[in-house]
């Protein structure tokens, strides 16, 4: 069976790993998955990390780099025969994805047997010039939408309950940041997240779209 995953965060990478024993593709925006970050470093549960082995993660505090996991997750597809098509954005849909990518040669459709939309609700950002509603229009399996949030975080090197091992930070708000860190931020982010943050529920949605696949 062909399935097409639109999105390649981790719930798209979750499907993809929950179902690589079909023709799977995923299409990212993105130029490269997993950056630029836009989503906490934050697991409350390991035992739903959906790759063999993890301990380049450095897990520290149940905290660890988001980016490492879903390029691990993202080489983990290959290597079990998913297609992964980045920096291609999906224009519409017309008997499939109608696609606008990079370089010669890119696919400017896309068919399947199963679509399914992990596109979420995020908004556009600097490195990500997709549409997420782009899809919302056509019937395909999606995980239920969810009230979110606006957020906003930093990396910092300062020593705090939540550090890293790798010795950084990783500190998520919604109004006002809890700190000003002595020589300011290593990075900042912002995304749309729901009210509990962590890749839980990320992981979980991918798996559980996966399954509604026949």
């Amino acid at each position: 069976m062909e399935v097409v995953i639109a999105g390649g965060g981790l719930t798209g990478l979750s499907a993809a790993l929950e179902l690589h024993e079909h023709q799977v593709t995923i299409v990212e925006a993105k130029q490269e998955i997993g950056s630029p970050t836009r989503s906490p470093g934050y697991i409350a549960d390991t035992s739903l990390i959906p790759i063999d082995e993890f301990d380049f993660l450095q897990l520290k505090n149940n905290y660890f780099r988001r980016a490492w996991l879903e390029k691990q997750m993202a080489i983990q597809a290959i290597e079990n025969g998913v297609t992964i098509l980045v920096k291609t954005r999906i224009v519409g849909f017309e008997e499939g994805l109608l696609l606008r990518g990079a370089g010669p040669g890119a696919p400017s459709l896309l068919r399947g047997d199963v679509f399914i939309d992990t596109l979420g609700q995020k908004s556009i950002y600097p490195g990500w010039s997709g549409n997420s509603e782009i899809l919302r229009d056509f019937e395909m399996i999606r995980p239920p939408t969810r009230k979110i949030f606006e957020w906003q975080g930093g990396i910092t090197n300062t020593n705090l309950d939540w550090m890293r091992a790798d010795g950084t930070s990783e500190i998520w708000w919604r109004n006002e940041p809890p700190i000003e860190p002595e020589g300011g931020w290593l990075e900042r982010m912002s995304g749309e997240h729901p009210i509990e943050l962590g890749a839980d529920a990320a992981i979980t949605r991918g798996i559980e779209s996966a399954r509604k696949v026949n």
